[in-house]
């Protein structure tokens, strides 16, 4: 089995970007960096770009989003694909996503 990439970037308009796979495998490493990507001003995150995500990648993002709580707005899911979906409606988690 190999390794489960990942990358995140964060755009000038607040939006973070996740791209590869939000698997068991990636989320750890991804989560030790976000002193560096997670900020107060998130307005998004950007899912479009993660080609595999697994029940640890929806933990994740519901992490990132229970850490940015105090934000003005509440934080969306932007490019969801029809996996995060389904994970996300069978995990009963869905509402809390703001998936789109």
């Amino acid at each position: 089995m190999s390794t489960a990439q990942a990358s995140v970037s964060r755009t000038e308009d607040s939006v973070i970007a996740f791209k590869g796979s939000l698997t068991r495998n990636s989320v750890p490493a991804l989560w030790k960096t976000r002193g560096q990507w997670l900020g107060d001003e998130l307005v998004s995150v950007d899912v479009s770009q993660v080609e595999v995500i697994d029940t640890a990648g929806v933990a994740f993002l519901l992490e990132v989003m229970k850490a940015t709580q105090g934000t003005n707005a509440p934080l969306k899911c932007i490019g969801a694909s029809e996996q995060l979906k389904q994970i996300a409606s069978v995990s009963g988690v869905e509402s809390l996503l703001s998936l789109s």
